[in-house]
């Protein structure tokens, strides 16, 4: 049967006034702070723990705290803009996010800077669904595609930018700054919402945030992730392991008989029986857990094992962030001539064996090979989550777009989350084991206290010499480099662990997405924040 065309695609496209056109960049200039956040925070982890002594363990919170956050609160706060408003609800997010950027700027112990961050990432689950719903309510249909486009500019444009910018203020000012410049960018967008955007029509029955279900989606989710944070403490046969990772489990599970009882439930039972709805939000889950582990462990491998400065460190994440941010709307077109199914399998795919070339990495990799694999990653991992968004879109009916997002997004936190939190255990765990081994092989003679000495030392964020002073002056050279080789070690094992995350996308993309039409709607992504 011939397909049908639509009567408004005879009609001229509907202009979009220039009141809207500057909300939109408003909401263009948030999103671009958020990935600016997002993809410079992992560059300050060195610069503060030279400034506040901690161990890579407890900074780890910085990034895993901030996104756990996010993913706990992103499906209640959704609610919010339904009982207050869309604009009101952007500007209290903002203000919020505003708040923990001050507060991390001028925190001098790791506990203040950690509360800052829980702020903001409180902040982001705040704005997250208006930002999106506004770009869909205020874009008529025949320009949803042309007006995501530009708003995506912008993500790309933060992604890009980010390290670089980055490492030129702490390299030239302070890393500080990295959290300053979000309150002058945050008033300019709040006083553009404040002076064009509209306010909604709010129903007169509205129905309330399920502040019980939030409180135990968020104590289940970040007992949890605590637990698996202390693995290379405790160890795998641990007890206590093992009863919190339970605890949290089961304030999970109270949670979902709790929703089940409730008139507006968080986590609609049909998105989850929805095949093409799991296949891209589990796709997304594993996909963010590779974007994390390697924006987090190329970071402190750049710094700490090739001794780059953190300016050029961010030179040199240009390679996949900018291939990430144009290839992503490239991906798009690519859904127009091959589907879904392709695009996402090649991505996958390419990523995968972009984070096998980072596994080879060792303590005299040259610049040309790293450039080049963080250059794939950028590519596999930008039209991966171009389609996968869409994928998402597409299987999902027009009312529920917005708690799917909501859970979608959670999807992806959690991913970002678990990798920040297993990566740093598993380079601390497997990079101590390899290096007390080689330390045994060059027969070094330690005493209990030197022994632990170096235990301590490779859980740090930032390795020198000043921190094997009990140490004979002619072991530190030594001593250094097997420090540098553990953690290439440790690194190795996280990069393997990212191979099988892009494999496990690809057998969920051709079980899954096969089943999503090829043509329904707009093939620009919705891609959230921050990533």
């Amino acid at each position: 049967m011939p397909k049908l065309k639509s009567r408004t695609q005879d009609l001229p496209s509907p202009t979009i006034p220039l009141r809207s056109w500057i909300v939109l960049i408003a909401i263009g200039i948030l999103l671009f702070l958020m990935n600016l956040d997002y993809t410079a925070v992992n560059l300050t982890l060195v610069p503060i723990a030279e400034e506040i002594n901690t161990d890579l363990g407890v900074l780890q919170w910085l990034l895993s705290g901030y996104v756990l956050v996010w993913a706990a609160f992103v499906i209640p706060a959704g609610r919010i803009a339904d009982l207050y408003g869309k604009r009101e609800t952007l500007i209290g997010g903002l203000l919020l996010f505003m708040l923990g950027s001050g507060i991390t700027g001028l925190g001098h112990s790791v506990e203040v800077l950690i509360a800052g961050r829980i702020i903001q990432g409180l902040g982001a689950a705040v704005f997250t669904a208006p930002a999106w719903a506004s770009i869909f309510t205020i874009a008529p249909p025949e320009r949803q595609g042309f007006v995501m486009g530009v708003v995506l500019s912008f993500c790309g444009f933060g992604l890009a930018v980010g390290p670089t910018l980055a490492g030129f203020i702490i390299e030239e000012i302070s890393w500080r700054w990295i959290f300053y410049v979000n309150i002058p960018l945050g008033v300019i967008v709040i006083a553009l919402l404040m002076l064009y955007a509209r306010k909604d029509t709010l129903p007169l029955e509205r129905q309330k945030v399920d502040l019980v279900g939030t409180l135990l989606l968020a104590s289940g989710l970040c007992l949890s992730v605590y637990a698996i944070h202390k693995i290379d403490v405790w160890g795998f046969a641990s007890t206590e392991l093992w009863a919190l990772i339970a605890g949290g489990i089961c304030l999970i599970t109270v949670f979902v008989f709790h929703d089940q009882k409730q008139k507006m439930r968080m986590l609609p039972p049909a998105l989850f029986r929805n095949k093409g709805f799991m296949a891209a939000s589990l796709g997304e889950f594993f996909m963010a857990m590779n974007f994390s582990l390697v924006l987090v462990m190329m970071g402190l491998y750049l710094q700490n094992t090739l001794h780059y400065s953190p300016y050029e460190t961010g030179l040199i994440f240009i390679a996949m962030t900018i291939s990430m941010g144009i290839l992503g709307p490239i991906g798009g077109k690519m859904i127009d001539v091959f589907g879904l199914k392709w695009p996402m399998t090649f991505g996958a795919l390419v990523t995968g064996i972009a984070v096998g070339m980072l596994a080879f990495l060792t303590v005299e990799s040259s610049l040309p090979y790293v450039v080049s694999a963080m250059f794939l990653v950028g590519m596999g991992l930008g039209v991966y989550f171009t389609a996968c968004n869409v994928a998402m879109m597409r299987v999902v009916p027009a009312e529920d777009l917005n708690v799917a997002s909501g859970v979608y997004t959670m999807f992806m936190m959690m991913g970002d989350t678990i990798s920040i939190v297993l990566g740093t255990s598993f380079v601390v765990l497997f990079g101590r084991t390899h290096l007390l081994e080689n330390i045994a092989k060059q027969g070094m003679a330690l005493t209990p206290a030197q022994h632990q000495d170096l235990v301590n030392i490779i859980a740090k964020v930032e390795h020198s010499a000043t921190q094997l002073n009990d140490f004979p002056s002619e072991q530190v050279p030594h001593l250094l480099r097997s420090i540098d080789e553990a953690f290439a070690y440790g690194l190795s094992v996280n990069m393997w662990f990212g191979v099988l995350f892009a494999l496990i996308a690809v057998a969920l993309t051709l079980w899954g997405v096969k089943a999503i039409p090829h043509e329904k709607g707009s093939s620009t992504a919705h891609v959230p924040m921050g990533m």
